[in-house]
């Protein structure tokens, strides 16, 4: 009887570890987001940041999804083969979005340490309404 209760729990532990690992996303460095932006050809990236910040700065070619029904509208139209490059300005909101899409999407999801700021710290470049040309057409 022991043995079988034994094996039960087992099973059971298995069965949780499983679905936990289905839920992933991975935090990256700065150098590693921007290198996944010039060597992954099949990407989307998203700005999760507020919208002031946005406005402030964003990575050329960013999607903005100011809320969670505007990030799930955007991923329901995006292909499953498509990795997701996902950042905001601290690395908070961006944590918590790509914990949301790990466990509803099947996507690739990156998400960048400590945000735009570090972004911007290590040397790489922002755009802004001022002098870029229309989100949707990059």
């Amino acid at each position: 009887m022991k043995r079988i209760l034994y094996i039960s729990i087992l099973i059971l532990a298995t069965s949780f570890m499983c679905q936990a690992q289905k839920i992933e996303f991975q935090k990256v460095s700065a150098k590693e987001f921007h290198s996944l932006i010039v060597n992954e050809k099949n990407h989307l990236i998203i700005d999760v940041s507020r919208k002031i910040d946005h406005l402030d700065g964003h990575i050329k070619g960013a999607v903005f999804a100011e809320t969670s029904e505007k990030l799930f509208s955007i991923l329901d139209t995006t292909p499953n083969c498509k990795s997701i490059l996902i950042y905001c300005k601290y690395g908070k909101r961006c944590q918590k979005a790509s914990w949301l899409i790990a466990e509803k999407y099947p996507h690739k999801v990156f998400s960048l340490k400590k945000g735009m700021e570090d972004w911007v710290a290590k040397g790489f470049k922002l755009i802004n309404e001022n002098n870029s040309t229309s989100i949707q057409n990059l």
